[in-house]
């Protein structure tokens, strides 16, 4: 049986965050991801016409989504990982610290 990790959070954001192109949003999980030791597959990031920015990086050990709501000045994000091959937890739990460092400037 494969087990699986899913964290998911609603995060304010820092001032930075405003800036960002739906590309920033990608390399932001991509660099996330490698320095958790995890494997990027593929990535998509769509720009809402009015506001806000979705994206998408798949992972070899499943995936992270991330939604930007600056109307609400938060990110909504979705980490789901699983152990396949290994136990994948500790990456996970990188993986979220990292995120939440770069997003909203805490733990």
């Amino acid at each position: 049986m494969i087990k699986s990790h899913h964290f998911s959070a609603v995060l304010p954001v820092t001032q930075i965050v405003f800036s960002w192109q739906k590309t920033d949003f990608i390399e932001v999980l991509k660099k996330a991801a490698n320095t958790a030791g995890l494997t990027v597959v593929r990535e998509l990031a769509f720009a809402f016409q009015s506001q806000g920015v979705s994206a998408v990086v798949l992972l070899s050990e499943s995936h992270i989504v991330r939604h930007f709501c600056p109307e609400e000045n938060k990110v909504t994000i979705d980490i789901h990982i699983c152990d396949s091959q290994q136990e994948n937890l500790a990456k996970a739990q990188l993986l979220t610290k990292i995120l939440a460092k770069e997003i909203s400037n805490s733990e």
